[in-house]
């Protein structure tokens, strides 16, 4: 995942005063693969769409990610 989603991703979190564990349960991942996911340890292709979805990140807030 890019930086500028990673960033945007933080950003929407905090905004919604939402935890990364929310957003796991909401992928229906584990939260160690979440935290990999924000620490650029892993590129999740597949759940790039249900990111920005749970937390209605649009395409262009993204950089065209």
């Amino acid at each position: 995942m890019s930086n500028d989603l990673i960033v945007q991703v933080r950003i929407r979190l905090a905004e919604m005063g939402k935890s990364q564990a929310w957003l796991a349960e909401q992928l229906g991942i584990s939260t160690a693969y979440m935290s990999d996911i924000m620490n650029g340890r892993r590129s999740p292709e597949e759940q790039i769409h249900k990111i920005k979805k749970a937390l209605n990140i649009k395409k262009n807030e993204t950089g065209g990610d």
